[in-house]
């Protein structure tokens, strides 16, 4: 008698009786030995992607706990900016004649930011003199030995993180961020100290990551200090926090990659050190590293979960394969079949889904790209067109004169497109200044323009009065943007987006109903759309993280969070008024500056003739390009300075150590040698105090990580004699 296994061809032939208990062992056997086959590689192939998943989702959560933390200490530093703002015509006298008003004032300017529990003003002694906690201080708490106080007051940092203490007031756990108060002639002032209470990290992480306990045992999130000091952590140490060991996994994982990175090991503060997976971020800015664990044992107790139902399922199949044989094999060839077909359906979309997205992403490039490509090409046609006539004809002094003077104009315009792109792609410097925003927002349109569709136009109406802000030039460049890309977004068939600048004064009254905003005086910066517009519900989560309308690839929904959180940075306030149908209004109210920008200042120096140097007055260049050197050495000389050159660090530094004559350093930021202009500033003064330092640089994006001093001006690649002249002479009234 012959039989058929369906679906595999072949033929087993074998006579009924005896000889027919060999296949029909070996057919049994099979029938087993499959699917335990089966389990073990789909389980050995999910025990390598739980791994690979844990590591993807602990990423994830360390760049969450970075940004949360970087916008905590974010506002931290304005607090402290604006308090310091507050203090500066007043002496200790005056601050303790007035305590209980500031005490009022500063108790309101808190009042919505949790990221601030309280903070102190210390005077140069470690005394109190006014404090959000207490009306009136107590003025015999001496702070002179806590270890901010001590490294403000001794010059080694204008901020500084403290490890975690105990307060002696309350008795609460509190890590402290101070910044240096600075007397008018430069000497040490004092402290302003802003608590930081680690529960408020820890409530949000414990929202991000879950529970502590059950089948999730073993998360943690932890700050920690660039030193080793754990700052906050969760789920919470009881007493202060331990300091962790140099070296060790954390510190020998930055060694190897300082901005970011993962490694597995042993916790190195808890009982029975159970082993991790971690993964740390830098907070941008900050000696602080967020890392994330989850414990292996934890990764492995979900593979388990996983496999023991795969168990559950396949032993019942596995018994119907037992007693059925040959029908329970065809059945499971075509499972396996529809399965392959559905991994494939699931592989093509992702395809199909990536390219989409792919195709997005490079269309908003496009359209950003498209009208700056087309400006800068109209520059360079200038250039060389002019350039090209002059060559030809170079006697023509008149002729050469004026498309000379019309080259510079094109280069000129080209220099400011390329500083604004570097501020949308924050690349440049990020230095809070008193900011011209009418000047800024007209400089600012043709990029607004870049980024809108053909069928959407940008019209500006800025405030016939200036109008002054501190801030971040950057910051509120990529807000202005993300206010306009939302509004081109809601008029899919075109139309008007007006951008619109001006005065507010907020009352008490008003206030009253706008949480978090105080009374005071105000900029308004309007964006307005006839677009599709918004339902109240809609509205009022606008500003949640990660909300958004849009489908699946065309949006974040960070856009308007971004822009609530730079708001509230700025201590401001941000309303949105819309209709469904009629449009889209998002107002920004930021709080308005006395003082008058730098540029304006500049600009009105800048008549005339330029400056000249002193009699005598020795410039060392230090550029490691021939051809700018050349260039610079030549302005210095028309303007009567002596010049000095090196072109390296190493070089530089041999003339700072012999005893000629060198009374100003203008130095690259980045040179060949090891050694940064910036490294080179320090090196200086050490050999030379009282050195004037002018640095130089194309591409600021490398001066920020490296922490500029305060008094170091930076001067833009590319620039004119002028502009040297201008910035030499400011370090000569400075000095």
């Amino acid at each position: 008698m012959q039989a058929v296994l369906p679906g595999d061809g072949q033929v087993v032939r074998f006579r009924m009786g005896g000889t027919a208990v060999g296949p029909l062992r070996l057919l049994l056997v099979g029938s087993i030995a499959v699917p335990v086959a089966l389990f073990v590689i789909v389980s050995w192939f999910n025990y390598r992607s739980v791994f690979t998943e844990a590591e993807r989702d602990i990423i994830r959560t360390a760049e969450v706990a970075r940004e949360h933390a970087a916008s905590v200490f974010d506002s931290q530093n304005l607090v402290a900016q604006r308090v310091d703002d507050v203090l500066i015509d007043m002496d200790d006298d005056a601050i303790r004649r007035d305590e209980s008003a500031l005490h009022t004032s500063f108790r309101r300017m808190i009042a919505g930011l949790p990221q601030v529990h309280s903070f102190l003003v210390l005077d140069n002694t470690g005394h109190a003199l006014v404090a959000t906690g207490a009306d009136p201080v107590d003025q015999a708490i001496d702070y002179s030995d806590r270890d901010y106080f001590v490294a403000l007051r001794d010059g080694q940092t204008r901020t500084f993180i403290s490890k975690v203490q105990v307060s002696r007031v309350d008795g609460q756990l509190f890590f402290g961020v101070a910044h240096r108060r600075e007397a008018p002639d430069g000497g040490f002032d004092g402290v302003v100290a802003i608590a930081v209470a680690p529960s408020l990290f820890q409530t949000f992480w414990k929202a991000v990551v879950g529970e502590e306990g059950g089948d999730d045992s073993g998360r943690t999130v932890t700050l920690v200090k660039a030193d080793g000091q754990i700052l906050a952590r969760y789920p919470p140490i009881e007493g202060v926090p331990p300091r962790l060991a140099r070296p060790g996994p954390l510190f020998d994982a930055v060694a190897r990659s300082p901005e970011s990175g993962t490694y597995v090991s042993p916790s190195t503060i808890e009982e029975g050190r159970p082993e991790r997976h971690y993964a740390y971020k830098k907070v941008r800015g900050y000696p602080v590293y967020t890392v994330v664990g989850r414990s292996t044992a934890a990764i492995v107790s979900g593979w388990r979960r996983t496999a023991l139902i795969h168990l559950l399922f396949g032993v019942p199949a596995t018994i119907a394969l037992f007693l059925v044989t040959l029908t329970a094999l065809r059945r499971t060839r075509h499972a396996h079949a529809a399965l392959a077909q559905a991994q494939d359906e699931m592989r093509r979309r992702r395809v199909v889904e990536a390219a989409a997205l792919q195709a997005q992403r490079m269309e908003a490039i496009g359209q950003l790209t498209s009208g700056v490509a087309h400006d800068f090409n109209n520059l360079l046609t200038i250039i060389m067109g002019n350039f090209d006539i002059i060559e030809r004809a170079p006697e023509r002094a008149e002729r050469v004169r004026r498309l000379a003077q019309s080259g510079l104009t094109a280069a000129r315009r080209g220099a400011e497109l390329i500083a604004k792109l570097l501020a949308f792609s924050r690349r440049q410097m990020a230095r809070p200044e008193v900011l011209d925003v009418n000047r800024l927002l007209r400089d600012f349109l043709p990029v607004l323009r870049g980024a809108a569709t053909e069928m959407v136009t940008i019209d500006l109406a800025v405030a016939a009065t200036p109008v002054h802000a501190l801030l971040d030039p950057g910051q509120l460049e990529s807000a202005v943007l993300n206010l306009v890309a939302n509004a081109r977004d809601a008029m899919p068939a075109g139309g008007t987006i007006t951008v619109a600048t001006g005065k507010r004064v907020l009352s008490a009254a008003e206030t009253a109903t706008m949480p978090g905003a105080l009374p005071g005086r105000y900029i308004r910066i309007a964006v307005s759309d006839a677009g599709t517009g918004m339902d109240p519900a809609v509205a009022s989560r606008a500003f949640e993280p990660f909300f958004t309308t849009k489908e699946v690839g065309q949006g974040t929904g960070l856009g308007l969070s971004q822009v609530y959180g730079f708001c509230k940075q700025a201590g401001g306030y941000v309303h949105i008024d819309s209709v469904p149908g009629r449009g889209t209004t998002v107002e920004l109210l930021l709080p308005e500056s006395a003082k008058q920008p730098a540029s304006a200042e500049r600009r009105g120096t800048e008549t005339g003739p330029p400056p000249c140097a002193e009699p005598g007055e020795t410039v060392l260049v230090v550029e490691d390009e021939p051809d700018v050197m050349a260039m610079a050495v030549e302005s210095l000389t028309e303007l009567g300075y002596t010049t000095l050159t090196a072109s390296d660090a190493a070089s530089a530094l041999r003339r700072l150590a012999g005893d000629g004559r060198i009374d100003i350093l203008f130095s690259d930021v980045v040179m060949p040698g090891g050694m940064s202009g910036v490294e080179l500033v320090v090196e200086a003064r050490r050999l030379r105090p009282g050195l004037r330092v002018l640095l130089t640089s194309g591409y600021t994006a490398s001066v920020n990580e490296r922490q500029v001093p305060r008094d170091v001006p930076l001067l833009a690649k590319p620039y004119r004699r002028d502009d040297l002249a201008a910035k030499l002479r400011l370090l000569t009234v400075a000095g």
